[in-house]
């Protein structure tokens, strides 16, 4: 399916005001109810839905908005954040049609996977960038619960873009 500028212009506004919201959310009104351990990445869910759902030459553009707005959320650069997206989306291009989701449940596991792919690869560039691998392992597995999470919420989440984006389920061939 084809996208107009207009089209992905209000599909990218609605994606952004919902991702501020939710970084508000976790970033504002979760420490206060003393909840600081717990901040998942709703950004990650939008690439993965993008890189799932868009057929549009503007892709790695648009992963770069959504990381660059939650850049100022986190301590993850816009960078690390956008090479990782845009390596994932063209993994995902390659694999999508061999992948069947024709429930919720594989939904959350293929999320899942891509999550923790991506994790692996945000880690390894921290890493470098901290020029130390020791705490490799608990910069990771900090992640895995909010990952879990966000994989749970995942078809839900991804019907609501679904909305912004007017996809079409029989064209993409994501099931919720």
């Amino acid at each position: 399916m084809k996208y107009s500028i207009q089209e992905i212009s209000l599909g990218l506004l609605k994606t952004i005001l919902l991702l501020l919201v939710l970084e508000i959310v976790t970033t504002a009104v979760l420490p206060m109810f003393d909840i600081t351990s717990f901040k998942p990445n709703f950004n990650i869910l939008i690439v993965l839905f993008l890189a799932f759902k868009l057929n549009t030459p503007l892709l790695a553009f648009i992963i770069l908005i959504v990381q660059y707005v939650h850049s100022a959320f986190s301590i993850e650069g816009w960078a690390m954040g956008t090479f990782t997206g845009v390596f994932i989306s063209v993994l995902v291009q390659y694999i999508k049609d061999q992948l069947n989701f024709s429930s919720a449940a594989s939904t959350i596991i293929v999320v899942q996977i891509f999550q923790l792919i991506w994790i692996v690869i945000g880690t390894v560039m921290l890493c470098f960038k901290m020029e130390d691998f020791s705490s490799f392992l608990t910069l990771m597995w900090h992640h895995v619960p909010e990952s879990i999470f966000l994989s749970i919420l995942s078809p839900f989440f991804f019907r609501l873009l679904d909305g912004f984006w007017h996809v079409n389920r029989r064209s993409s061939g994501v099931a919720y």
